[in-house]
């Protein structure tokens, strides 16, 4: 005699698919209407100092904003993508006179949209005229902190005015 046996496997996962496209329906897509974005050039300057030598950078930032409008049900206040390009950035060593070249290009950071704003990022660095790791290795990339003050149009989300300042790194002792 056969008996016959339900699997639960199939009603569990038809259950779970179930429950998930209604999460997805009642959430919606995370919709949001970017617009184009504006480029604005920071004049950077600073020191980071250090071993073996402490770093003079100036130069100029080039930073993305992107505004960005929620269009879903959550309806959340407009913010901007801050993209940071610090290729126009670079040092010099104050004992050897050395170059030293910023990297960290590309660094991407979402914030609400307000009048005026610091973002804080830290970015490597090392000796040279490129970023890369030499023979030396990873002991040769040092790394630093750019603070950006900027100033934004609520309208559009544009950059207004903005200054950037290097620092060393200050870790929690």
């Amino acid at each position: 005699m056969k008996t016959l046996r339900l699997s639960v496997t199939p009603v569990v996962l038809s259950l779970f698919a179930l429950v998930l496209s209604g999460l997805l329906w009642w959430a919606g897509t995370p919709a949001r209407a970017a617009f184009a974005p504006t480029i604005a050039p920071i004049p950077v300057s600073g020191i980071v100092t250090g071993q073996p030598e402490s770093v003079k950078f100036s130069g100029q930032a080039q930073v993305s904003s992107e505004l960005v409008l929620d269009t879903s049900k959550f309806n959340l206040p407009p913010a901007v993508i801050l993209t940071f390009d610090l290729s126009g950035v670079s040092g010099t060593g104050s004992s050897s006179g050395a170059k030293y070249v910023a990297g960290g290009n590309g660094t991407n950071v979402y914030r609400r949209l307000v009048s005026a704003d610091t973002v804080e990022i830290t970015f490597p660095f090392t000796r040279g005229t490129t970023m890369s790791v030499s023979s030396a290795g990873l002991a040769s990339v040092r790394s630093g902190v750019v603070s950006f003050a900027l100033s934004f149009d609520t309208n559009t989300g544009a950059i207004t005015k903005g200054t950037a300042s290097v620092a060393a790194p200050s870790f929690p002792n």
